[in-house]
């Protein structure tokens, strides 16, 4: 077989893999995914004609080797499944790298700490309300009363913790955010490579599943493409569809509604809507139109880390205006949940956010640099985002708004700010400032994207279901591709918990094909 089976050293490993995360996630498109033999409701349950060089038995099957992907591949290889983990990068873990903690409930670090564990009572209630019971609050229940488990899990296969247990940055509601050693995905990623190879597990590398195997309408392994092109079919009792979201897939995301001349992709390559290619052909039901993204929003051509960029991109006391030089929202929605800013900014065709020189000099005081920055970035404005000026209209001017109808909003923005209310979108007084000290900034607000999360409908066991809520039998979704604790917004009130669904959701499915063998 002339696929790339994992057999690097742990330096190497590394290296390669942290080179290829300091690169940009250069989209692409996706090919392969055949639908000859498709039935009446679209599900392809026979699959394209491939003649495979090779063929080989196993139990199970793990599409993708990130922060779901390793743990399904792991908790298979324990259960003394034949286990193969393929990845389509020549490198292994995915956006598991970008991780920095992982959420728990009961922990023994949390009690070590002494950290008053709260209920899930809190934690559901939270998340709950937000989305008007629209989700299933049982897949909440299953991964928070599992996390204590998953937690002891990890730390007995290696994964290393730095022992602090907070709440991110004061972004969540609970303190169930548990920081991997260093705050780095690599102290998670790699002890598991390391644990599913020590039990035999195979992770081959630069080697795509491009479909699916079914016999009898049950799915019953993959095809997969090697780097000389030559085709293999792994035959298994069951496929696990862990290949982390489409947010490199151009056409997928355009087909959402964004547009991508300035945005940013900030994961790691290849996360190309594999999974979601595949379920939907085997007749998985596609319900990633209601489902959301990790995501930001930035200054295009700005370091998104960097305190400046950090400072403006949150709202709070900024003017945000549309194309319309129309004000539209109250600017710190943020603080309810973090994602509700990128939602505001994807309301809107255009959005920009202004702000003057006084609260400039305010953000200076908490800022270092912030006057550099400031002035770093006016000189290059690398989109035609970002500009100066000493009136209101100017700025309008240079962007493309109406002059007039800039300058009425921002007059009626400082009238409710004197007057002490926000009649028009109800913002908190003390972020109510003021915008009268010449001169004034105007920046446009663009998306950064880390990954999409959720899209595979799923059940409990994280099999793949229809939309009548059937199964299709052999296929299971898990870790971005399958999560269900969201509808659009990630709220990171409960921190980590994706990372909580990553873990739970791979071990589970592996649980349930176990459970066959």
């Amino acid at each position: 077989m002339s696929g790339k089976r994992l057999g690097i050293s742990r330096r190497g490993f590394l290296e390669g893999a942290l080179a290829a995360g300091t690169l940009t996630a250069l989209a692409s498109t996706l090919g392969g995914c055949g639908s000859a033999g498709s039935t009446g409701n679209g599900a392809n349950t026979e699959g394209t004609s491939y003649t495979p060089t090779e063929t080989i038995d196993a139990d199970v099957v793990v599409v993708g080797s990130g922060s779901s992907g390793i743990c399904a591949t792991v908790q298979a290889a324990e259960l003394g499944a034949r286990t193969y983990c393929l990845e389509k990068n020549s490198f292994v873990g995915g956006n598991g790298f970008g991780t920095e903690g992982i959420f728990g409930l009961g922990t023994s670090a949390q009690k070590a700490a002494g950290i008053e564990v709260p209920s899930f009572r809190t934690i559901i209630e939270t998340d709950a309300e937000y989305f008007n019971y629209r989700i299933n609050s049982l897949f909440w229940k299953d991964m928070v009363e599992n996390s204590a488990d998953n937690y002891e899990w990890l730390v007995s296969n290696g994964v290393e913790f730095s022992g602090v247990v907070d709440n991110y940055h004061g972004l969540g509601k609970v303190p169930c955010f548990h920081w991997f050693k260093d705050g780095k995905g690599e102290n998670y990623i790699t002890p598991m490579v390391d644990k599913a190879q020590e039990l035999g597990a195979t992770i081959m590398m630069s080697t795509p599943v491009v479909d699916l195997v079914f016999t009898d309408g049950t799915v019953t392994g993959v095809y997969a493409k090697q780097e000389d092109g030559s085709i293999i079919q792994i035959n298994a009792k069951g496929v696990v569809l862990a290949s982390g979201g489409y947010a490199n897939n151009d056409e997928m995301m355009l087909d959402r509604g964004y547009d991508l001349t300035y945005s940013i992709n900030q994961g790691f390559a290849g996360h190309d809507g594999d999974g979601l290619t595949m379920a939907v052909e085997a007749g998985g039901n596609d319900v990633s139109l209601g489902r959301c993204f990790l995501r930001d929003p930035y200054i295009y051509g700005l370091n998104f880390f960097l305190p400046f960029s950090q400072g403006i991109c949150r709202g709070g006391p900024l003017l945000w205006v549309n194309q319309d030089a129309e004000r539209y929202v109250n600017e710190n929605c943020g603080a309810i949940t973090s994602g509700n800013n990128s939602n505001a900014v994807h309301s809107q065709k255009q959005s920009w956010m202004i702000f003057d020189d006084a609260l400039a000099s305010t953000f200076a005081q908490t800022i270092d640099g912030f006057r550099a920055s400031l002035a770093d970035a006016i000189a290059s404005c690398p989109g035609d985002n970002i500009y100066q000026a000493d009136a209101v209209a100017g700025l309008a001017t240079a962007v493309g708004l109406d002059p007039d109808a800039l300058t009425a909003t921002v007059e009626r923005y400082n009238e409710l700010c004197h007057g002490g209310i926000d009649e028009d979108f109800n913002k908190e007084v003390d972020k109510m400032v003021v915008l009268e000290t010449p001169p004034y900034y105007i920046f446009r607000q663009d998306l950064s994207f880390w990954t999409s999360i959720g899209g595979i409908d799923t059940n409990r066991k994280m099999e793949v279901i229809n939309k009548q809520g059937d199964t299709v039998s052999g296929l299971y979704a898990v870790g971005t591709d399958g999560c269900q604790l969201y509808r659009e917004t990630y709220t990171m009130n409960i921190p980590a918990s994706c990372q909580g669904n990553n873990c739970n959701s791979g071990r589970t499915a592996a649980k349930e094909i176990g459970s066959m063998l």
